[in-house]
């Protein structure tokens, strides 16, 4: 790692001075985010160059308008692709890694098994010593060696088992709701002190599968919260956010559970913090409402691709408010359970006729200009000998639904 292969490569010949040319993207935002918010300042806009600097490596000085840049030459092109090759080596000065104390972004990505943006967080928390390079001699971001040598060696002594972040992405839960069942005790970990303030959790095989039997949503049970409100963002799935810029994002999870937003105009997911700083989304409604007197649920599942599902979820998470619904994601439908009640129909953007389809228990109509949801459920109540509701009980669990579940599909069996 502290010596580089000084093997010989092609590079093209040289720009010339006053030539014009421009930025080429050569990082993605989440492998670099410095460098690539560095380029895109420059993108599209047409530079002339200044200046040709010959050493450590092929830079050039490049004016673009009133801003000047350094660039090196595979960072710019100047629209033709017909430069003639030369060759040239690694073998300059500045570029030599004996002795020296420091490793690249890459190599700390690798050494500590983490994506280089988190090695740029790490640096901007000051966990790692990010060496400073004004006039950009080296192309990818450095480190002093030392703090990142300390954190290889922690986490080498770590106990061996899974983070809060594994875990929450096997169990399809969100982080936050982990380390939440971590302090109720629902999730056995292991608290592990790392650096001076912070301590993480391990959680052994064991510890998961106890986990997994109690917290993975089964179908067969109503969503939980977690399934689809965040509450440290405050937000809900499929809510609809918009800005001057994006006419229409929406809250969705990519693949890693992780919460973002999706922009359709130019189908792109985005994290939270990104949305929020990048494009200034902000809520289109309010999704807070007093919570119902409970008279049952009204159950749906709707296609994604049904034209009738986002205008019916921005009608209930600002009508109705989520504190009356229930949702879980499936792969290609929505399932929502609603408190049974009724609010008035405040949008033209549907009507009771289109969402009827979807309708697995339950009633729906519209009478003048409400909106009226009947379960298909009455309460009553049972005397049962005590023996018997404590079995009842440990078998419902032993199949993750509720006793009152249990029981209907006990006496549906037998009425067949």
């Amino acid at each position: 790692m502290n010596n580089l292969n000084h093997e010989k490569k092609t590079q093209t010949v040289s720009y010339e001075m006053g030539e014009t040319v421009f930025v080429l993207l050569t990082c993605t935002e989440e492998d670099d985010p410095e460098s690539f918010y560095y380029y895109k300042q420059f993108e599209k806009k047409e530079g002339m160059i200044l200046e040709v600097i010959q050493h450590p490596r092929l830079q050039y000085r490049v004016k673009f308008g009133q801003a000047e840049a350094v660039l090196y030459h595979e960072e710019l092109t100047n629209g033709k692709q017909l430069d003639a090759q030369k060759i040239v080596t690694d073998n300059q000065e500045g570029w030599e890694r004996v002795n020296v104390e420091w490793y690249t972004q890459k190599e700390v990505a690798d050494l500590l098994g983490v994506s280089k943006a988190t090695v740029y967080h790490y640096g901007k928390q000051k966990k790692i010593i990010k060496i400073l390079d004004p006039h950009r001699s080296h192309k990818e971001a450095r480190y002093q060696k030392a703090e990142v040598d300390r954190l290889v060696y922690d986490k080498q002594s770590f106990p061996t088992g899974m983070s809060p972040n594994e875990v929450a992405k096997r169990l399809g839960l969100s982080v936050q709701s982990v380390y939440k069942y971590i302090q109720d005790g629902l999730i056995k970990a292991e608290a592990v002190p790392y650096g001076d303030e912070r301590t993480i959790y391990v959680i052994s095989e064991s510890a998961f599968e106890e986990a997994a039997g109690v917290l993975k949503p089964s179908g067969s049970q109503r969503p939980k919260r977690f399934e689809y409100y965040y509450p440290s963002h405050d937000i809900v799935l499929f809510q609809k956010f918009h800005s001057r810029k994006v006419p229409e994002a929406r809250v969705i999870r990519n693949k890693d559970h992780e919460w973002g937003f999706y922009l359709a105009n130019i189908q792109k997911w985005l994290s939270f913090e990104e949305g929020i700083r990048l494009y200034q989304l902000k809520p289109v409604y309010p999704i807070h409402q007093s919570t119902f007197e409970y008279k049952g649920y009204v159950e749906l599942e709707i296609p994604k691709d049904a034209v009738v599902l986002y205008p019916f979820l921005d009608y209930l998470y600002e009508t109705w408010g989520m504190e009356n619904i229930r949702l879980r994601e499936q792969d290609y439908t929505v399932v929502l359970f609603i408190r049974a009640g009724e609010r008035p129909l405040t949008t033209k953007s549907f009507i009771a006729e289109d969402i009827l389809p979807f309708l697995i228990q339950g009633d729906i109509y519209i009478e003048e200009d409400q909106l009226i949801l009947r379960s298909a459920y009455r309460k009553t109540s049972l005397e049962l000998p005590i023996e018997l509701l404590e079995r009842i009980t440990e078998l419902a669990v032993q199949e993750g639904i509720s006793m009152s579940k249990w029981i209907e599909q006990k006496l549906s069996y037998l009425l067949k």
